[in-house]
């Protein structure tokens, strides 16, 4: 009954010829506006009673009032008041709270749940609501440090329990509209998974009757050949049957009737024979045009569904990274929260490293793989700069992460380095799923004779039975039909690392007993570089970042308005002012003004695409010299080669690592010596 009633509210002012993106946020803004006026009532209710103070409780009902009105404004077909309204009527509740009970409620971490509430029931054509909204918020969030500062208005004298009650009880609050939100981001993600499902079952669809019309072509081949072989066999027969009647002239006559009749019937049969070639002809060249338009077809999808997603991805994970890292939030959010946030930032890995498997073997099924790309790297940097990004995970499921590097090992090694940390994340990523707390996974990396090297990831999972392993490299199986429903995953990561290590001239072997765990021992050639760089020290997880020279200028070209405040928080923090602009056009202007150290930029852009822009920058005589760094969800090879061809200095795959993004500025700004173009794969 309750659920009925709910929705309802929910579907206030809805119209029939409403579009579904539209009726999703006009139902999140009823849905807001329902719950909030909700928890506002048993906050009101709440306060007063533990402050004896009842204008508390009237403030409260005339704040639930103001969120109420919202649906009145939906049911009148007034959207863009309504969304508004919610925005000005959340401000007003975080102001009166800040500035009644003073900087100790932790009230202001409401504004921060606000930041992301306009992008959510904004439309992409509301863009100036949008900034009113976010411009509002940021105001507020001003006005309430400015009288935590200053003391403008006195707050309400409180008890250390009563105070230590208030600011959880409105910590609570901020907490479940946080979860409201992710819920909402959540069930947009698993909307696009299912329309990834959808359109990938109709690409198997026309992949089988490509199949079939190969087979139907290799049928028409074989018939052809035997109407080949028949018309050779009449053809000598024809001409044993002339040598005769040249010898019987007495019965030529005879016998030339007989054959023209012969020849006749066999033309005919010819003329049959050459229009039912032709027409397997045409069918022929029908079945290439259909398969080659297949294949573009499933191209493009690729590249479209991995802009998408990686794009909502970047904003999850850089959003986590900022609230794990500022140096603003230590010691003030409670440790189970930051352990919620690093849940969320491990999840959104785990996420991308799914997305990535599916789309990989994509590729691989389409004929798309990769190229390798073998290059010198020291090998115990690498191994430990994946390691680090694997043991917050491992912490939070109470995992013990070990690394054993043999010392016989080179310290400089030859090989492709991407599609090694793809393996290896693969590896490391099932060990820990499988891996219960209080138990370890160890990773191995030792050399092996003649000429090879091991990459070995041992668990202490649950094992896999014997006649089950040799299925778990097949794409989509999985040793039980309950490891889905218990540990998630796609089936698709062993698949992708057999594929890439054959690729690479090695092997994948696994042993594995029920109950003791399993062990994944990678086999690869062993190719030394002659002149080995020193080893550079092991990066901290969690590290503080360096301040840069104040006096350098970064202009940053993203029309992403969470990429800006994303990239702009960071960049507070390394001592930067970041000039922003919105689109290509306007970063080109401005690139003018202030002549920036370094530009980081997207690579789709209103106005003037990526390409665009750089291609304009190197034409640029006075803008030429700028190192340029591309940010973007186009992550395969041929979209990477196109930004480098065009001039750009590094390219980063989003979701962004802010590790290899401070590597990369750090690169540019605090050294003066050009560096040749390469990638780097942030993910």
């Amino acid at each position: 009954m309750i659920s009925q009633w709910f929705n309802i509210i929910k579907k206030t002012g809805l119209s029939s010829d409403m579009k579904d993106g539209d009726g999703r946020k006009i139902m999140v803004v009823n849905s807001f506006s329902f719950l909030t006026a909700l928890l506002c009532t048993f906050c009101g209710v709440s306060l007063s009673l533990m402050s004896g103070d009842y204008t508390i409780l009237y403030t409260a009902i005339g704040f639930v009032a103001g969120f109420l009105s919202i649906l009145w404004l939906n049911h009148h077909k007034k959207y863009s008041s309504a969304k508004f309204g919610l925005m000005f009527v959340f401000c007003m509740v975080m102001l009166y709270y800040g500035v009644t009970f003073g900087e100790s409620t932790q009230v202001h971490f409401l504004g921060l749940f606000l930041i992301g509430v306009p992008l959510l029931i904004c439309s992409h054509q509301e863009k100036e609501l949008k900034f009113i909204c976010l411009s509002l918020i940021l105001t507020c969030l001003v006005l309430l440090e400015t009288n935590y500062y200053f003391m403008v208005i006195e707050p309400m004298e409180m008890s250390r329990d009563l105070t230590f009650m208030f600011r959880w009880l409105i910590m609570s609050i901020v907490l479940l509209l946080n979860g409201i939100v992710i819920s909402f981001y959540q069930i947009n993600i698993s909307g696009l998974v299912k329309r990834l499902n959808k359109r990938n079952d109709s690409l198997k669809k026309k992949n089988e009757l490509v199949v079939t019309k190969e087979a139907e072509l290799a049928a028409a081949y074989t018939k052809l050949e035997n109407y080949n072989a028949k018309l050779e066999t009449e053809v000598r027969n024809r001409t044993t049957q002339l040598r005769k009647s040249n010898i019987a002239l007495e019965d030529m006559l005879l016998n030339l009737r007989t054959s023209n009749s012969q020849l006749r019937d066999q033309d005919q049969q010819l003329k049959g024979y050459v229009a039912e070639l032709e027409s397997l002809k045409q069918d022929l060249m029908r079945a290439r045009d259909e398969a080659e338009h297949a294949n573009a077809a499933k191209s493009a999808f690729l590249r479209e569904i991995s802009h998408e997603i990686r794009n909502p991805l970047n904003a999850i994970i850089g959003i986590s990274f900022l609230m794990l890292h500022e140096p603003a939030n230590r010691n003030k959010i409670p440790r189970s929260i930051l352990h919620m946030i690093d849940n969320i930032h491990n999840s959104s890995h785990s996420l991308l490293d799914i997305i990535n498997n599916v789309l990989e073997l994509a590729r691989i099924e389409a004929g798309k793989t990769d190229e390798l790309r073998p290059e010198p790297f020291v090998l115990r940097e690498w191994i430990r700069s994946v390691v680090n990004i694997y043991q917050d995970a491992a912490k939070v499921k109470g995992v013990q992460l070990q690394l054993q590097v043999d010392h016989k090992l080179p310290g400089e090694v030859v090989g492709d380095r991407l599609h090694l940390t793809q393996i290896l994340n693969n590896l490391l990523g099932n060990a820990l799923k499988f891996t219960p707390s209080g138990k370890k996974v160890t990773l191995h990396i030792y050399p092996q004779e003649p000429a090879q090297w091991c990459i070995r990831v041992a668990d202490e999972g649950v094992g896999i039975p014997k006649e089950k392993q040799k299925l778990i490299f097949q794409p989509y199986e999985q040793a039980d039909e309950t490891i889905h429903q218990n540990f998630g995953g796609t089936g698709l990561g062993l698949t992708i690392s057999r594929r890439i290590t054959e690729l690479m001239g090695g092997d994948i072997e696994v042993w594995s007993e029920p109950g003791q765990g399993s062990a994944f021992t990678v086999t690869l050639p062993l190719v030394e570089q002659a002149s080995a760089r020193p080893e550079e020290q092991s990066r901290d997880e969690r590290k503080e970042y360096a301040a840069f020279p104040a006096e350098r200028r970064v202009l940053l070209m993203e029309d992403s308005e969470i990429n800006q405040m994303i990239m702009e928080r960071f960049f507070s923090h390394l001592g930067i002012s970041l000039h922003i602009a919105n689109n290509g056009e306007e970063g080109l202007e401005m690139a003018h003004t202030c002549r920036p150290d370094l530009i980081i930029m997207d690579m789709h852009m209103p106005k003037l695409s990526g390409n665009e822009v750089i291609r304009f920058l190197r034409e640029d005589p006075e803008l030429r010299h700028i190192p340029v760094i591309a940010i973007s969800a186009d992550a395969f090879r041929e979209q990477q080669k196109e930004a480098l061809d065009a001039g750009v200095n590094e390219y980063l795959i989003k979701p962004v690592e802010f590790d290899r993004l401070y590597s990369v500025m750090d690169k540019y700004l605090s050294k003066e010596t050009p560096y040749p173009l390469r990638i780097i794969k942030a993910s």
